[in-house]
Parts: structure tokens; sequence; C-alpha cells
């Protein structure tokens, strides 16, 4: 078996076509020289707290500055637009789990760089219902890829115990109703008194992912950390109700 996986490896290695296009790749990457140069890397002008794409480098950008926030730092690898935008949805929709090692290892680059020590990697959960209707949870096939590159311990520490509403059109405001209850840690032990990284896909207002942090907070996590491999920088010409500047929102981003 050893031997047959060796050649599948060399004959059918997905370095050999492109990730983005599906053309024949001569880069050493899985994407080629054309599409790498399309792909928005989030860069140096970020929000220091959530990561997200700004205008100028910030430590806090509008949509942060002067809210309590259970996440101490959250980072991404790119902008959501595309073409990641597409490959995300491929992940995510059309069963092409494969993309998580390619996304494990860019997050993994901006781990390294600008989060430092975790003890443990969590996910987002999925109910039942939706595990049978997609057949997996990208946030978990995600983190299992993280956690075998980094060898940082995987935990299932918290289960989703209620089905939500979708979040498509919703404020910020309605979308923290909506998540209201629908998280329960279940093994406290596992994040009592530890940092934990959540991993996830996309992070659009972040209400799931702060939602979650409490959660873990609550059980005892010292410090929650976020990290995704997109997230949905600021559409500057709408405002939210009370002044709100919201980000960008994409209908395939759901449940966030």
């Amino acid at each position: 078996m050893g031997l047959l996986e060796d050649l599948k490896s060399i004959f059918y290695s997905r370095k050999l076509t492109c990730s983005v296009c599906r053309r024949e790749n001569f880069s050493d990457r899985t994407v080629c020289d054309e599409c790498f140069a399309t792909l928005p890397f989030n860069g140096e002008s970020i929000c220091g707290h959530c990561g997200r794409a700004t205008p100028y480098p910030a430590e806090y950008c509008d949509y942060c500055k002067n809210k309590e926030s259970f996440i101490d730092l959250a980072r991404s690898v790119y902008d959501y637009e595309q073409p990641i935008k597409g490959l995300i949805h491929r992940f995510k929709y059309d069963g092409e789990k494969y993309l998580a090692e390619e996304f494990a290892l860019e997050m993994n680059k901006i781990f390294t760089k600008s989060m430092g020590f975790v003890d443990c990697v969590a996910f987002v959960p999925s109910t039942d219902k939706k595990l049978k209707e997609r057949g997996y949870n990208q946030s978990r096939v995600l983190a299992e890829e993280f956690s075998k590159l980094t060898e940082i311990p995987l935990i299932d520490a918290v289960q989703k115990i209620k089905e939500t509403e979708s979040q498509v059109g919703l404020s910020v405001k309605e979308r923290k109703e909506n998540l209201k209850g629908c998280f329960k840690v279940v093994e406290k032990a596992e994040v009592k008194g530890k940092t934990v990284l959540i991993v996830d896909d996309v992070m659009t207002t972040g209400s799931t992912l702060e939602t979650l942090a409490e959660k873990l907070k609550k059980a005892g996590a010292i410090k929650v950390l976020a990290l995704t491999v997109a997230s949905v920088s600021f559409n500057k010409n709408k405002g939210e109700e009370q002044g709100e500047k919201t980000p960008k929102t994409e209908k395939m981003n759901e449940n966030l």
C-alpha cells in the first residue's frame, strides 16, 4: 500500500493542476503563477484586532472600536474576494475537502507570524441535521488539517444544540439574537485555563465566532483567538443600525 500511495502522489498530484483555474500547473505551488498573482492576501493594512483588510493599518478598525469582544485576537489569510470566494464555496458546498490542506498551509504561516502560542484548536460545531445535509462540517475538516500540520491538539469540546435560521440579510444585532443559546461547552476540562484557537473558513460579521468565544471563556478559557481562511472587509457605503458599519455579506455565508 505504501508504494501504491507513493505512485498515486507522483502521477495524480494536485500540484499538476492549478486549484483555481484547474489548468496545467508548472509552479511548485498548488496554484499556478498566473492565479497566485490574483489571490487577495491580507497584507499589513489590517485591523490589529479582528485582522480584516482596512484602508490603512490600525490598532482597532471602526467596527472594533469601543466594542466588547470575547476574541482576544483574530487573523485571516485572505480578503473574501475572488478567486478565494470560489475556492471556499467549492470546499464548503461541492465536497472538495482536499482544499483544507492548502488552506491550512497558508493559515499556519499567518499563525506563526502573528498569533503565537495556543494550547488547543477548536472549530465551529454543526447540528446533526446540518451534518446530514452537507455530509461534513467544513470548520472541523479545516481544524483537523491545521491540527495535523501544527501538531496542536484538536478538541471537540463544544456542541451546537439548537438549529439556527439562515444569517443571510440579518444585521449584526439580529445575528447575535439568532445565535443565542445555540452552543454548549460539554467538555469544560478541555478549555479551562487554556488558550484556545478557533479555526473556521470565513469571518463575516464575526457573530458566530464571538458567540463561541463567549461560551469558551465562560467555561474557563483564559484567551480565545480566531483564525480563518478569509474575512469580509468593510462596505463603507452602508451603515448598520445605530451607526454601526458592517462588512459586505455574501449569500453563501449563511451560517456565519
